[in-house]
């Protein structure tokens, strides 16, 4: 055998001693995450077997915790995921239509125009989605999931993805100066918002309280249900306002002709007041549900956020730019916006009163009201003995009941929303034969179905938007009342979106006919649900039922007799 030389001998022990290295490490990090996780090793078992009741709650509460965590992380991640794959297959700025000028049909305008904003748009985009693909394979193993989450790791990757969705939405999102610098004074308020409140509230805790006591606090319990509200709705409104920044409402010019420059947004140059503040509001909004989202990702960091007002003012903000967004950029005449804004102002002050006389003059009000129709108290003298099951029984219900209302009214408002700025049958591309570039084709071609579109399709946004406020506000939700209003509203709303489909999604007579059919099929079957639920209407089917059974059967007896009587063998030829 040829020896081996120094060298190598040298270098085979390095990558031993390496390899020993890495696989110690490896296996430190392997039983840190499998204590962390509850699996515990066989010389552990007897140590860890001697904990108390309360240490055993303690790892529970704690892995309740980090699986609620890995929820939300899971849920921003897929959410990232499409917005930042959607945004870099259409990027701002839309595409050459042909070969001219030295540009290649099917490349970005964007590029061309402003190669400095379409590199900061890539890149931070293409970070945002594959940092949001790391997280979302790292969460499939729940061995890693739970020491990188007590490391902070995944969440660090998460925060580190939102700015980079920042910095996309202010490349992608402005050409002029002014906008840009307004994105750009957002983004750093939003980055020293989070980390001041970060610094101060990082090291707090909750003195002479176990972990257990705190879950069983029906105020812990309340907080929690709100942030699981808060983060559905942040996730939406993030994800909608992002799509609405990157493409606004209008399109992008595809020339360089009539003084005006491709890739450039066609809103800004016909409509110059409303697409600033379209895309002030929405950028607002944007940076709002960031914010939010950042805060909720912490547990500590929420709590003390609901407990104070930080949270519920960017929850506020949000809305208001949401409305106004929609409220600008969803229409171009002025009668419509003055019915978007007053419907707006009815929705913002019907709340505000109800808020109001619910905090400081409630008793007043029912005061009045009783004697005013003279109602006197009933009182039971003797309760029932299953009261107190039925009233959790009913809590539960209700809770049910306002889980499914937040579910329908944020998705609503998000596809209301991108209906509303970016309507059926697309833009005009130019001013020819009397209309405006910008405007809604349908607007011009069939004035009654934009017409029915917009108003069902403003309906349902503002019905999910009374939905979610009602929902966030605990002064009006606690009320049993309150969910016979969001019923409402949901009914509203749901209404709404049927008729905004049937009039967006056709143009033929036939094709309406149908749609307008299943919507009476619809209301009728709702109608008739409706009357059923009553007791006494049930009964009444009931009896109506029973009484004409007898008189059917009978006639089916005869239809079934007939046949005999004219027996083909009986007959004379």
């Amino acid at each position: 055998m040829v020896p081996k030389p120094g060298f190598i001998r040298e270098w085979i022990k390095w990558m031993e001693g390496e390899q020993n290295k890495l696989m110690l490490k490896v296996n430190s990090f392997m039983d840190s995450c499998s204590r962390s996780s509850g699996q515990v090793t066989p010389l552990e078992y007897d140590r860890q077997h001697s904990y108390n009741n309360d240490a055993s709650n303690t790892v529970s509460n704690v892995k309740d915790d980090l699986g609620k965590l890995r929820t939300y992380l899971l849920l921003l991640g897929i959410l990232a995921v499409t917005i930042t794959y959607q945004a870099g297959l259409h990027p701002p700025g839309g595409f050459w239509p042909d070969s001219r000028d030295e540009h290649l049909a099917g490349d970005p305008i964007l590029e061309a125009i402003h190669p400095m904003w379409y590199k900061t748009f890539f890149y931070c985009n293409a970070t945002a989605f594959v940092a949001s693909l790391v997280i979302i394979t790292l969460l499939q193993s729940q061995l890693i999931t739970i020491g990188a989450m007590r490391r902070y790791v995944l969440q660090t990757a998460m925060v580190f993805d939102l700015f980079s969705i920042m910095g996309a939405y202010a490349a992608g999102s402005s050409r002029a100066l002014s906008t840009s610098i307004y994105v750009i004074i957002l983004v750093i308020l939003v980055f020293s918002y989070v980390v001041l409140h970060s610094v101060l509230f990082v090291d707090a805790r909750v003195p002479d309280e176990s972990a257990q006591q705190q879950d069983d606090n029906p105020e812990v319990k309340d907080l929690e249900k709100r942030r699981k509200f808060l983060m559905m709705l942040a996730i939406l409104a993030e994800s909608s306002t992002y799509q609405a920044g990157i493409s606004p409402p209008g399109g992008f010019w595809a020339d360089n002709r009539d003084s005006h420059e491709a890739g450039h947004p066609l809103f800004s140059d016909e409509f110059p007041r409303r697409y600033q503040a379209f895309i002030y509001l929405n950028s607002t909004a944007f940076m709002a549900s960031l914010a939010v989202i950042m805060l909720l990702i912490s547990r500590r960091l929420c709590h003390k956020g609901l407990q104070g007002y930080t949270l519920r003012a960017c929850v506020l903000l949000d809305l208001i730019s949401l409305m106004g967004a929609f409220a600008t950029g969803s229409c171009r005449k002025v009668s419509v916006s003055v019915y978007v804004i007053l419907v707006l102002a009815a929705v913002f002050a019907c709340i505000m009163i109800l808020v109001l006389v619910l905090t400081f003059a409630k008793d007043k009000v029912i005061n009045f009201f009783n004697w005013m129709f003279h109602i006197t108290a009933f009182k039971r003298p003797n309760p029932p003995k299953n009261h107190d099951r039925s009233i959790k029984v009913n809590k539960k219900t209700s809770q049910k009941w306002r889980k499914d209302l937040m579910l329908i009214g944020t998705f609503t408002v998000s596809v209301t929303y991108q209906a509303g700025l970016l309507p059926p049958g697309a833009l005009w591309p130019d001013d020819r034969d009397g209309h405006f570039t910008g405007d809604p084709v349908i607007h011009d071609t069939h004035p009654i179905r934009y017409k029915v579109f917009f108003y069902c399709n403003a309906t349902a946004f503002m019905a999910s938007m009374v939905i979610v406020i009602m929902l966030l506000n605990s002064t009006i939700s606690k009320y049993k009342r309150s969910l016979l209003a969001m019923k409402t509203a949901m009914v509203m709303d749901l209404l709404g979106l049927l008729g905004a489909y049937a009039a967006g999604s056709c143009r033929n007579l036939k094709t309406s006919a149908y749609i307008f059919a299943l919507v009476i099929a619809v209301f009728i079957y709702i109608v008739i649900h409706i009357f059923l639920s009553f007791d006494k209407m049930a009964r009444l089917v009931r009896t109506m039922g029973e009484q004409w059974m007898p008189c059917l059967t009978k006639i089916w007896v005869l239809i079934e007799i007939e046949p005999s009587n004219h027996d083909p063998s009986t007959e004379q030829p």
